[in-house]
């Protein structure tokens, strides 16, 4: 089986192309026609010889993962399903802003977390996916906008856990920042996660422009262990403790799903406001996308203000997320494939 062409980085591609006897410019060529200009068919490569691209196709494959299937909704958001090799599944996510897109990334098949709220933990979890099927999400969603070359930001915050797998993360991020691929910044990269600490503290040291995404969901330790069992590994007074002290460019943001009559009320917003003391938060207030497998209802609007009030009167700054795709089911913990995964 030949070697797949995006899960090459730069140099590594610039070395192996060296070693088949390739001129040292080829790789950037190479990589500027697969990322910058998002065109995959070697035999487009118009200035790189004929035969040169010919033993390239010989060499790698070249192209992106298939879209089996694409779902879009009035408000320009559109969900791809897209096939892996080994017949697995994943979804990635197209979302329209009002100056931008924002592209949501699935890092593993399934999650090993299991969440209460999500519907991607009830898949279980099959394998981690490579730094190819991620970045060929970004480039299949980029492929989607044609000529746009405005604004884009990159969430990874669809299928699975991104620092469970995080030497496949960095590859990506290493390869969407280089000049000669997509050259995309890291300040337009947001990375959530559960709290996975140790991989949390290497991607503030590798990528420190990163925007990290906290989901927190609980104003305390003991429901959140019980909403998310990933709590009874990863301490949250120990995440708490980093957050605070750990000297970041840009505020921290938090994520917390609003859970009809779990995690709702003023006087929850009140503990939470004593949870994040001293650590500079930006808080995403994010309604539950009610899913009909969980047991959990979405609060009405009125309950969603008297919890954002709260914490607006004690200072902290605060988003209320009303997320879109919630028909095409490509919200926030909606993602999930049941066709071919199981």
């Amino acid at each position: 089986m030949k070697p797949w062409i995006l899960e090459r980085q730069l140099d590594e591609l610039k070395e192996e192309l060296l070693g088949a006897g390739f001129r040292a410019f080829t790789a950037r060529q190479v990589f500027q026609w697969v990322y910058h200009k998002n065109m995959q068919d070697t035999a487009a490569w118009s200035n790189i010889g004929k035969a040169d691209r010919e033993r390239i196709a010989e060499l790698y494959e070249c192209e992106c993962r298939p879209v089996l299937e694409s779902r879009g909704d009035d408000q320009g958001t559109r969900k791809f399903l897209i096939g892996l090799a080994d017949g697995l599944q994943i979804e990635a996510v197209l979302i329209r802003e009002k100056d931008h897109y924002t592209f949501c990334l699935s890092t593993q098949v399934g999650c090993a977390l299991d969440c209460a709220f999500c519907a991607t933990g009830s898949m279980g979890f099959r394998r981690n996916l490579s730094s190819g099927e991620i970045l060929s999400q970004v480039l299949t969603l980029k492929k989607e906008l044609g000529d746009y070359s405005g604004k884009l930001n990159l969430v990874f915050m669809g299928m699975g856990e991104p620092l469970l797998n995080y030497e496949n993360l960095a590859r990506v991020l290493r390869t969407i920042s280089e000049p000669d691929g997509l050259s995309i910044s890291p300040r337009h990269v947001t990375v959530s996660t559960a709290g996975i600490l140790e991989n949390l503290k290497k991607l503030e040291k590798d990528f420190p422009q990163v925007r990290i995404a906290f989901s927190l969901n609980a104003p305390d330790a003991i429901l959140r262990a019980e909403l998310m069992p990933v709590a009874n590994r990863e301490n949250l007074g120990d995440l708490l403790a980093h957050f605070r002290g750990h000297k970041r460019s840009r505020r921290l943001t938090c994520e917390y799903v609003l859970l009809g009559g779990v995690n709702d009320s003023p006087a929850q917003a009140r503990q939470l406001v004593r949870l994040l003391h001293g650590i500079p938060v930006k808080l995403n207030l994010i309604p539950y996308n009610e899913n009909p497998a969980q047991p959990f209802r979405r609060p009405d609007e009125a309950a969603v203000e008297k919890f954002r009030a709260v914490l607006v009167r004690h200072g902290l700054t605060v988003i209320t997320r009303w997320s879109k795709g919630q028909d095409i089911r490509s919200a926030c913990g909606q993602l999930a494939v049941s066709t071919a995964n199981s």
